[in-house]
């Protein structure tokens, strides 16, 4: 089959390679050229910003495109919602803006009655309590703020980050429901869950953006229940198709919360951390829906992997990882150069880390290591001096 995957960035390798695995002829595209797949698929790399949409649509018809697969941004998959080739295996437009824009994701958990914070008025304000105001439309943490609701102040600077990040300029206001960020990735078959897997979500240095995260084998039965029956319930009403449906999600006193959902892959190698935890191809798996062949795929081992965004605490040109101790590493992938400029609190990254852990234990000491930054430091190149 004649596929086109909107990404050429290395998030998206595992999809690429699923594909290509699979037997098919695999066109990427992107819009920088330096792109570990733009470099892969040589030929079959198009130079184009897939924003927008008419240009891909040329490019479609043009090298009969059958089917399209998006990568692991929210740009790919805006864009494949509007284009016709492979439509029947995927939502609308409509659909995916109703998942994909908080307010209008928070105006249907509402309608649905699921399990997520409700929108709270900036009107209403002041009022007692801890809030949080985010981006409609941002990514990666930007512009979110939590604030006291007594402090009318710290109401209007949250407003002003929020809208500032938001491509629409447009910002939302939610209770504070808590911290522990999870996420439950499930397959969906006719409205129903195949595959569920729950990752614990942490950071070392910024509270909003991910950079540390596992595998939960045991979480609870009647939270995994309360959240799933409620995805299930949101995805008949939607009439969603098959494929994967990414949930973030706040496990607070009162059970899961439900932050926000996606049909896109998720980034920064995501899909490597479950198939390395437990055998299943998350990536070949996300890729054969969109592109409508059947994949088999089924968890086969249960080991203690640690995925973690390496970065710097200050301003470095990076010379090399060194570790606090032995680390037991299954994979590292580069992302910045030997020389590059390494900037503070996730300003950029250096790689991705993958480590693997002999007991559930062991495990958890590495965890809480690594958000305490303690178990590794990204060493500078020395400064030569002047003398006279």
């Amino acid at each position: 089959m004649n596929i086109l995957l909107l990404d050429t960035a290395f998030a998206a390798a595992p999809i690429y390679n699923g594909l290509i695995e699979a037997g098919h002829d695999v066109w990427v595209m992107g819009n920088r050229p330096d792109d570990l797949l733009a470099r892969a698929a040589g030929a079959r790399w198009i130079d184009q910003n897939y924003r927008d949409v008419d240009a891909v649509r040329d490019h479609v018809a043009r090298l009969g495109i059958e089917r399209i697969v998006p990568g692991c941004t929210d740009v790919s998959i805006e864009t494949v919602v509007e284009l016709e080739a492979g439509a029947h295996l995927r939502d609308d437009a409509q659909t995916n803006l109703a998942l994909g824009h908080k307010a209008q994701f928070r105006a249907l958990c509402e309608l649905l009655d699921l399990p997520a914070p409700r929108v709270v008025d900036p009107q209403s304000f002041p009022r007692p309590g801890r809030f949080i105001c985010k981006p409609v439309d941002a990514f990666s943490g930007r512009g979110i703020t939590v604030f006291n609701g007594a402090d009318t102040g710290a109401l209007a600077s949250a407003l002003e980050a929020a809208r500032a990040a938001s491509r629409s300029g447009d910002a939302l206001i939610e209770p504070y429901v808590g911290d522990r960020l999870f996420s439950c990735s499930g397959f969906l078959r006719d409205g129903a869950f195949t595959q569920v897997f729950f990752v614990r979500e942490g950071s070392s240095v910024n509270p909003y953006a991910v950079d540390t995260s596992n595998v939960v084998y045991d979480f609870a039965d009647d939270h995994a229940t309360a959240l799933t029956s409620s995805l299930e319930r949101l995805a008949r009403h939607l009439r969603l198709k098959d494929g994967l449906l990414h949930t973030q999600f706040i496990l607070s006193e009162h059970g899961p919360m439900i932050v926000e959902v996606s049909r896109r892959c998720p980034g920064d190698l995501y899909p490597l951390l479950i198939e390395y935890s437990t055998g299943f191809r998350f990536a070949a798996a996300y890729a054969a829906a969109f592109a409508g062949y059947a994949f088999e795929t089924r968890p086969s081992e249960r080991r203690h992997v640690l995925r973690h965004t390496v970065t710097a605490d200050s301003r470095v040109e990076y010379g090399g990882l060194v570790f606090a101790g032995a680390a037991p590493v299954i994979a590292f992938y580069p992302i910045a150069r030997m020389g590059e400029e390494l900037l503070p609190r996730q300003g950029n990254r250096a790689g991705l880390l993958f480590t693997e852990y002999a007991s559930a234990a062991a495990l958890e000491d590495a965890y809480a290591s690594i958000i305490a930054r303690e178990n590794y430091h990204v060493r500078g190149a020395l400064k030569a001096t002047n003398s006279d």
